[in-house]
């Protein structure tokens, strides 16, 4: 996602304030402040950059020690105690971590070498017959689609991946803080709308057993990055009030299958590479980069370069 921040003079960061609700529909707008709605688009985008095979992102952020300042700096801003000691857990280990490390963790975790894999896709976690799946697979990409998003061209995971997911949410913020710069009650109503129905609809019901199932495996980085997305997750369903439908928390998650979590990773024997080292950017017109933090805001509508949903 090329950063849709133009740069300007630096905002005051605002405490957090009282959740309002749109006198058209009746959808919580929440965050007043635009500020607000990067510091969230900024912590999606670093779990979906830390959930995702390791690349010269996450690897140049880890060496320069910039990732969990980031982190910090976007919880931070969000004023939340438990968003902040998540983040202060991951920034703890990120610290000691490097990016050719984690690359293998990655493999052994995600990929699919032979071992214990923890599916990253939604649809593994959900019951039911194939037609389900595939029903709630073709309402994901009408998600994408109505924001005019799509998966990049060589990229070879399924739609349902949870890094796919935490940059559509951060996209959706990075939208709602465009509008709220200029005023735009409506087009904030549809963007929060489409927040509140992914995160009940999708995320909101599986990050939990995502989470479980990595800590089961890992104590280290991926395990609190993991947890940091379900406080996040769990914060947006208490302030969107939203009742997710979880999914069981007995059956065993489905072994790695082909037709099932995609192909990824058969070019490297299972580490989740493309075999050339490169990291595929993952949905077009969403993450290049990971958010400008309230610092770079633009004072007015002009500093956009981009225009919220029509």
């Amino acid at each position: 996602m090329g950063n849709i921040l133009g740069s300007g003079t630096p905002t005051q960061r605002p405490g957090p304030e009282a959740s309002e609700e749109s006198e058209l529909t009746g959808v919580p707008t929440y965050e007043a402040a635009p500020e607000n709605a990067v510091d969230r688009a900024r912590l999606y985008s670093l779990c979906s950059l830390a959930l995702d095979r390791p690349g010269d992102q996450l690897t140049a952020m880890l060496s320069a020690d910039e990732f969990g300042p980031e982190l910090l700096d976007a919880a931070g801003g969000l004023d939340d105690p438990d968003l902040t000691r998540a983040a202060e857990q991951v920034a703890d280990v990120a610290a000691d971590s490097e990016g050719d490390e984690l690359y293998g963790q990655w493999g052994s975790l995600f990929g699919i070498e032979e071992g214990v894999t923890v599916s990253p896709y939604e649809l593994t976690y959900l019951p039911g017959p194939l037609m389900t799946a595939t029903r709630e697979l073709a309402d994901i990409a009408g998600f994408y689609k109505a924001f005019d998003l799509t998966i990049a061209d060589g990229e070879n995971d399924r739609k349902d991946h949870v890094i796919f997911q935490t940059e559509f949410l951060s996209d959706l913020a990075l939208r709602e803080a465009e509008l709220k710069r200029r005023g735009d009650d409506e087009g904030i109503e549809i963007v929060v709308g489409a927040r509140r129905a992914f995160v009940e609809e999708h995320l909101g019901r599986w990050y939990w057993r995502f989470a479980e199932e990595v800590n089961k495996q890992d104590g280290g980085f991926y395990a609190a990055v993991a947890n940091l997305l379900a406080v996040v997750v769990e914060t947006e369903i208490d302030r969107l009030d939203v009742d997710p439908d979880w999914v069981p928390d007995d059956p065993e998650v489905i072994e790695w299958n082909e037709d099932l979590f995609g192909d990824s990773g058969r070019g490297c024997g299972g580490c989740g590479g493309s075999g050339d080292g490169e990291m595929d950017q993952h949905i077009n017109g969403m993450r290049g980069e990971v958010p400008a933090g309230p610092e770079e805001f633009g004072l007015g509508p002009d500093e956009f370069e981009r225009s919220g949903p029509e």
